[in-house]
């Protein structure tokens, strides 16, 4: 998914000039805490409800300086993510090769393409692992997961600086990650946990999959 695709088209601007006042009033009815600010079609910055609170209630708004995130219309959602990431705003403007505003993304579209991204609505089973970074091979996990019947979902894989190992995450298709577990536990993976996404375990399933996790970490 890109940028364009998240793009709202009921998110309103500001302009140069307008009354704070009357950009305090398009804000509030917005519901957005965040507005761009956009002059004859050129994007100039992004404005916060505070910023605005700060100010003169019959002053104006401002061009300079302003904050100014933005993304290309092609952007990646997972660029997208981290240029939020990067920001308190709510809103991230889009804008075309020539610095012209094209529309805004707010923070909920970009949680809607996430959860579709990693299919969080599919029921299963999410597995961490704690790897060495010479041993991660996505070929190898699929394998494990894939010879007990079992699909991958989705696969994120992460440093973590303070151990120097890798953190993965591996969500499969099915609750009862049991059988998946214990094929990572002849192969030396380190499980640090184990969720199931939907419905109630039965006993025995929770029992069993206790059990394993208990003896993992002896």
């Amino acid at each position: 998914m890109k940028a364009k695709d998240m793009i709202l088209p009921e998110i309103p601007f500001l302009t140069p000039g307008m009354s704070v006042a009357q950009a305090s009033s398009t804000m509030a009815s917005s519901g957005q805490s965040s507005l761009p600010v956009v002059d004859g079609g050129v994007y100039i910055g992004v404005v916060h409800e505070k910023e605005l609170s700060r100010g003169n209630a019959s002053g104006t708004v401002g061009r300079e300086p302003l904050r100014a995130p933005a993304v290309r219309e092609e952007t990646h959602l997972l660029d997208v993510v981290n240029q939020f990431a990067q920001y308190s705003d709510d809103v991230l403007p889009v804008v075309d090769g020539r610095r012209r505003y094209v529309g805004a993304i707010p923070i909920h579209a970009v949680m809607v393409a996430v959860a579709r991204l990693c299919q969080t609505s599919s029921s299963g089973a999410i597995i961490e692992l704690e790897i060495p970074r010479a041993d991660y091979s996505a070929t190898e996990l699929t394998r494990l997961v894939e010879d007990n019947d079992c699909r991958v979902m989705n696969l994120m894989v992460r440093p973590d600086e303070a151990t120097g190992m890798w953190k993965a995450c591996l969500r499969i298709d099915r609750e009862d990650a049991t059988p998946v577990l214990r094929s990572l536990e002849r192969f030396d993976y380190r499980v640090l946990s184990c969720h199931q996404l939907h419905g109630v375990m039965d006993d025995r399933i929770e029992r069993r999959i206790r059990e394993l996790m208990y003896y993992l970490e002896m």
